[in-house]
Order: C-alpha cells, then sequence, then structure tokens
C-alpha cells in the first residue's frame, strides 16, 4: 500500500524526509489509517499510539510525523491538492490543542480543583470557567502548511478561584489556574525534543 510501504516505484522514496521517517517510525505506520488524514484518523492513530504505550506527547509527536509522511506520499503519488493538505495540517493543529487542553485541565482539577465562576444568583452552584484557544494567522484561516508556525491567543471567561483538591485545600485564582494550563499546553505541542 502506497501509504504504509514505499516501493522502488514511489516518487517519494527520494524524499530524504521520508526516507528518514521510514528508518525511524516503520513500526508506528500501521496506526494512521489508510487515505488523506482527518480528524477522524488522526484521533484513531492516537489513541492506537497511546494504547501501545506512548505518552500523550510522544504520541502527538509521532502522529505528526505519520500524518507529514502520508502528505508527501499523497502529494507526490496521487497529486492531493493544497485543500486536503491545508486540511489535515490544520486539524493535526486542533486534534494536539484539543489533547493538550484536555490534559492540562486534568491534571490542574486533580491538584487544585476545577477554575470556578461565582454564581449569578445566590443559592446556584458555581459553573466551571471556561478558556478558549483562539488561533490566528493561517490556522484562524484554517490554511496551515507543513511549515507553519501556530499563533494563538488564550482567553478565559471568569476571574475566580479554584474548588480546591480533594482536600479542598491548595486553591488558586482562576489567573493562575489558566496560566498554569497554557503552560502545560506549551510543552506538550510547542517544546522541540527528540
Amino acid at each position: 500500500m502506497a501509504e504504509q510501504a514505499l516501493n522502488e516505484s514511489s516518487p517519494a522514496q527520494y524524499s530524504r524526509f521520508v526516507q528518514r521517517l521510514h528508518r525511524r517510525y516503520e513500526n508506528w505506520f500501521d496506526a494512521l489509517p489508510p487515505g488523506a488524514p482527518d480528524r477522524a484518523l488522526m484521533e484513531q492513530a492516537l489513541t492506537t499510539l497511546q494504547s501501545r504505550g506512548l505518552e500523550l506527547s510522544a504520541a502527538l509527536r509521532v502522529l505528526r510525523q505519520l500524518v507529514m509522511e502520508r502528505l508527501v506520499v499523497l502529494d507526490c503519488e496521487q497529486g492531493a491538492s493544497l485543500e486536503v493538505v491545508t486540511r489535515a495540517v490544520t486539524e493535526l493543529a486542533e486534534v494536539a490543542l484539543d489533547q493538550a487542553i484536555q490534559q492540562a485541565r486534568a491534571t490542574l482539577d486533580e491538584a487544585h480543583g476545577p477554575a470556578l465562576v461565582a454564581p449569578a444568583q445566590p443559592g446556584q452552584p458555581p459553573s466551571v470557567a471556561q478558556l478558549w484557544i483562539i488561533g490566528m494567522g493561517k490556522l484562524g484561516a484554517r490554511e496551515l502548511n507543513v511549515s507553519s508556525d501556530i499563533d494563538l491567543i488564550y482567553v478565559y471567561d471568569h476571574d475566580g478561584e479554584t474548588a480546591g483538591n480533594a482536600q479542598g485545600r491548595r486553591r488558586i485564582s482562576n489567573h493562575e489556574y489558566f496560566a498554569k494550563a497554557v503552560r502545560h499546553v506549551y510543552q506538550l505541542v510547542g517544546e522541540t525534543t527528540d
């Protein structure tokens, strides 16, 4: 299959980048189902990678390499349209950011409790404060290409404080909570690793 193994007649075989990926990730290519990589296929691959023992940060980095290899092959062998490439790269960024913020909030909720918003009416329970990640530039336009950086703005909706951990201690302000969440996201998707 063209997406999983390069043969001698494959134009993609001449790419040093693809050759390097095949040497390094040869045991992982089957995690990404065949076809143009879209959000559903990437989420499926991420689940597979994690089920094989990879932590989220490592699984996201392997997933990125699998998607990049697939896009090279689709472009060189099937003349993939620019829309296929930009959609895949944009959705890859969205998957990574969604997974990173979910992990950040789970970690912070365990340590400090969820970030809360005081109720508007007395006697009502507090609600959970929300964080939005806004993609600027090419991410916001859904036009990321394989060499694009992502520019992000993080916005949360209300000041307040967290509920505290299981014992009701270790409360922090919502500002501190979301600052920690943003650092966690950056560590998962932004830092350069091996």
